[in-house]
């Protein structure tokens, strides 16, 4: 996707209803390897996971991305990662909401390699390793 899609939440949510058909099932997002965001369209709307909403502090998308959730900022000083959204967003793929708990709290992990631990968990980590070639 073009680079414009982590300008903004509009941005993002079109670029991946926008990927043409069939429609993808999700859209994953990483963001200067300081948070990742995870969306996908639904008849209802967009859901959303962000990895780590203490970004909201320093990146436009991952603040716009916390109000469309309604959640509320936390200090920006938290010691660690402080997930927000649907934890259970790809539970019909094979990664559940516990399971994504326990990959987004491995503190060492970048963006990018929880990102790949989701993908492998849920089936498509070749169609991840391919579309970031």
């Amino acid at each position: 996707m073009d680079r414009t899609a982590l300008t903004g939440l509009d941005e993002a949510v079109a670029a991946v209803r926008g990927a043409g058909p069939p429609e993808p099932l999700c859209g994953l997002f990483n963001a200067d390897e300081a948070f990742f965001l995870i969306l996908r369209p639904t008849p209802d709307g967009t859901a959303l996971l962000l990895s780590d909403a203490r970004a909201a502090h320093r990146h436009t998308l991952a603040a716009q991305a916390l109000d469309a959730l309604g959640a509320s900022l936390p200090e920006a000083d938290a010691p660690d990662g402080v997930p927000a959204g649907d934890l259970g967003i790809v539970t019909d793929l094979g990664l559940t909401a516990q399971d994504m708990a326990a990959v987004l709290a491995r503190p060492d992990g970048l963006p990018d390699d929880l990102l790949r631990t989701i993908a492998e968990r849920c089936g498509f980590a070749a169609e991840f390793d391919r579309v970031k070639a």
